[in-house]
């Protein structure tokens, strides 16, 4: 997998300058100046040259750090991010710095820990989506889509038109998940936020009509030698859900399998079908009719949401997660698939996972919903880690 790099710059002015001599602040002033009009070997110069005077100046050790690292000099930024930290623990910028360097250098534990305490401390949206998407990016690096993917949701919850989530998920997609209409989404939507100077928007565009052009052809493969009658399909439809209605499931099950082989491409036929087996108790049955139904209309989250249920029930927790897989990428801010995964991963053994997906569902419940404290509870009682 090609992992994207982002920049983490988070500017911050939120300290003081500092106490110190007129020529110490005159050399500070001179520093931001050319670190603003992108001089950073000059930056440096001037912001050292500050830092013999002054004492107490977040702003001077987080761009001297800022400084350095444009200029790829590693070690000398580590130690002003860490000044910068010594003065302000709860410098996020920084952090967020100090995670960047642990990342490029491949330490994406400490990475995490990074990202982990800055977001601890960010309450700006697009901050936040920043933060979250470095971590879903070192999820990514330690082959752990299922997070990576959550993380990146989360990035886009926290900001909507935070572009580089979209760009980042669209390539998990593509290439962790193989779900590729939904990766064609996310490059679709990264195009349209961000700024058309962005390196990454002519890869984007180049994946868009690979994409594009894969999809029709699977489609049309797909549609080649399919044989439609929709006249006898929606007679024999209407038939079925009679039946069912009339609580004959035996009799439905028979109508509803013959209004598919008539046209296989009647979706209501195939989730009449699917109540009709669950209707029967006959729950793998139902969960493959639920699953054709959420093949032939993709946007259909019952679908997805009843199939994987059923195959949680049957423990097949595998394909009750890929099925979800589909349901979270096309609509990921649903409660239910979100409570589902959770569910799933518990099953599983995958405790951390759980929790995660847990504490997302609760970001997504009403405050009042019913059962959101005993839900919140057991959320807790998992590991974080």
């Amino acid at each position: 997998m090609i992992r994207t790099v982002w920049l983490l710059v988070l500017v911050w002015f939120g300290a003081g300058l500092g106490c110190g001599t007129d020529s110490g602040q005159k050399a500070l002033k001179q520093g931001l100046a050319a670190y603003k009009e992108k001089n950073y070997a000059a930056a440096v110069t001037h912001l050292n040259r500050a830092g013999k005077r002054l004492t107490g100046s977040v702003p001077l050790y987080y761009h001297l750090g800022l400084a350095h690292l444009h200029q790829g000099e590693i070690e000398p930024a580590q130690a002003a991010f860490a000044a910068a930290l010594e003065l302000a623990p709860g410098h996020a910028a920084s952090k967020v710095c100090l995670g960047q360097i642990a990342y490029l250098q491949n330490d994406l534990a400490k990475a995490q820990t990074c990202f982990d305490e800055a977001l601890a401390v960010t309450e700006a949206p697009e901050e936040r989506a920043r933060i979250l998407t470095a971590l879903g990016l070192t999820e990514m690096g330690r082959n752990r889509n299922d997070l990576a993917r959550l993380y990146l949701i989360r990035a886009q919850q926290a900001h909507r038109a935070y572009a580089p989530a979209y760009y980042n998920l669209a390539s998990l997609y593509r290439d962790a998940f193989n779900l590729r209409e939904e990766a064609l989404d996310q490059f679709e939507l990264y195009v349209r936020l961000a700024d058309r100077d962005d390196r990454h928007v002519e890869k984007a565009e180049n994946n868009i009509k690979r994409l594009r052009l894969n999809l029709t052809r699977i489609r049309e493969e797909a549609s080649e030698g399919v044989r439609r009658d929709p006249a006898t399909a929606a007679r024999l439809l209407q038939e079925g859900a009679r039946l069912h209605a009339d609580r004959q499931s035996a009799k439905a099950v028979k109508a509803f399998r013959d209004a598919l082989a008539a046209d296989p491409l009647t979706f209501s036929a195939a989730y009449g079908l699917a109540m009709a087996y669950k209707a029967q108790g006959r729950r793998a049955e139902a969960m493959e009719a639920f699953r054709r139904a959420a093949q032939i209309n993709p946007d259909h989250q019952d679908s997805y949401h009843q199939a994987a249920e059923l195959a949680f029930q049957l423990k097949r927790y595998v394909e009750a997660g890929k099925l979800l897989d589909r349901a979270i990428a096309r609509s990921p801010f649903q409660v239910a698939s979100a409570e589902l995964m959770a569910r799933i991963r518990h099953a599983e053994g995958r405790l951390s996972e759980a929790r995660a997906y847990g504490e997302y569902t609760l970001s997504l419940m009403h405050p009042n919903a019913k059962g959101r404290r005993a839900y919140e509870q057991w959320v807790r009682s998992l590991p974080a880690r």
